[in-house]
């Protein structure tokens, strides 16, 4: 009798030591989480903000815990246990703005999971950053002498620092214009005045970055020139809303008359048109790809202004209020059209109030833009000369009649064209700056 009860127990036992060790063969798998540690960069401040992101998907996440080492001191920056069922992590953090050294730091960033693995301590994954740590902004010095910069039109800024930068540029009203590396040591910035900007209220600020994420702030000597822009009333015909309303009445199914059709498209798109040229401006080489004057649309007569404010009527009452970017140039129909300079194709297809439409980048944020094509003869992603043809004038988009409308771009800014096709302004403004 004890034999059988002692069997049993031992059987038992047996059972229960292959149930924990089955147990333990599940819940103890050796698969660290996957952890990461963002910006990748040698040099840090105060202000740098570093991202942790770390997952696990055998086990749960257990903890979190980041450490800054210099020397013999070490400073815990977080230690956070996590909610149970945890299996995706992102938090940041920064260097503490007390007890750091402009000196060399290490940076330890340890995340474990819920594993039994290690007895129950689970595995472990390990981030070990070398910092230089420096907490000196940029010293910027500005090279160019006069910024003289016509209302609507383009400024050129030239600098260097006494370190390498991560970001800089012009900073002028709710507008920032980047920069870019421009000889070793020397930074470049196009930046605009906008139309819409008071000439008298705004100053443009020069800001730089370093690979640290200090800051600095400058200002330049800057003289805006004011200009008065036209205005003008543009009559809107039944016969020009019921030609042009139709290819926009997709985008507008709730719009009950051409008229309602024509004030959405020419305010609501034309917003998003506009939106869309400012994302396009992002599209730029740091290289200087244009030479000389930008070409005119040749035998051509100028029809409409740069920042030419319209009102538009219907049957003598004034019903929207809008303003005209660029420069309209008429001449025979179907008109070849040539590159203005040299330059990336970035843009070249329907798109909205502009129709058919090519955009250029020239480099360094300077682009030219050619709309209400009839025909586009280029792809995006080629390269132009300088003249070369890239389609025919046309009426496409909301063009009442055959014609190119131009326009040249600052990181995505429209600005007055008219500029850059005068040798001279391009020359005290813009080459002078580069030699």
């Amino acid at each position: 009798m004890k034999n059988r009860i002692s069997s049993a127990f031992f059987f038992v036992i047996l059972l229960l030591l292959g149930a924990l060790g089955a147990m333990y063969y599940v819940k103890a798998e050796w698969n660290p989480p996957t952890l990461s540690l963002t910006p990748e960069q040698t040099t840090a401040s105060t202000r740098t903000v570093f991202t942790i992101t770390a997952a696990d998907k055998d086990s749960a996440l257990r903890s979190v815990l980041v450490v800054a080492t210099q020397g013999s001191n070490s400073i815990e920056i977080m230690n956070k246990n996590l909610p149970a069922g945890t299996r995706e992590l992102r938090e940041e953090f920064s260097l503490p703005k007390t007890g750091i050294k402009n000196e060399a730091l290490t940076l330890t960033v340890t995340v474990k999971d819920t594993s039994w693995h290690r007895l129950g301590r689970g595995n472990r994954a390990q981030v070990v950053r070398q910092l230089d740590i420096d907490s000196k902004p940029p010293v910027i010095s500005v090279l160019s002498g006069q910024h003289n910069v016509n209302h609507g039109g383009t400024g050129l800024v030239v600098y260097s620092t006494n370190e390498e930068l991560a970001s800089s540029g012009v900073k002028l009203g709710d507008h920032f214009f980047p920069g870019y590396p421009y000889q070793p040591g020397k930074y470049l910035c196009f930046f605009a005045l906008p139309f819409n900007a008071d000439p008298k209220a705004v100053t443009p600020i020069l800001v730089a970055g370093d690979l640290a994420g200090n800051e600095s702030t400058i200002g330049f000597n800057f003289r805006p020139l004011i200009k008065k822009f036209r205005h003008d009333d543009i009559n809107i015909s039944d016969n020009f809303l019921q030609s042009k309303m139709g290819q926009f009445a997709d985008l507008y199914p709730d719009a009950a008359t051409p008229l309602d059709i024509f004030l959405k498209v020419n305010s609501e798109l034309r917003a998003k048109n506009v939106g869309s040229l400012i994302q396009l401006g992002k599209d730029t080489v740091p290289q200087k790809l244009w030479d000389g004057t930008f070409i005119r649309l040749p035998n051509s007569a100028p029809m409409a202004a740069f920042a030419d404010n319209r009102t538009y009527k219907y049957d003598g009452k004034a019903v929207d209020n809008q303003t005209h970017l660029g420069v309209d140039l008429a001449s025979l129909a179907a008109s070849p059209v040539p590159a203005g300079n040299t330059g990336r194709i970035i843009l070249a297809e329907f798109m909205g109030i502009y129709g058919n439409v090519v955009v250029i980048d020239h480099g360094f944020g300077l682009q030219s833009l050619y709309s209400h094509l009839s025909e586009i003869h280029v792809q995006k992603g080629e390269t132009v000369p300088r003249g070369q043809t890239i389609g025919k004038t046309g009426a496409t988009g909301m063009a009442g009649g055959d014609h190119l409308h131009f326009g040249v771009l600052v990181s995505g800014v429209e600005v007055q064209p008219i500029e850059w096709w005068d040798p001279q302004w391009i020359d005290h403004n813009i080459t002078s700056k580069l030699q």
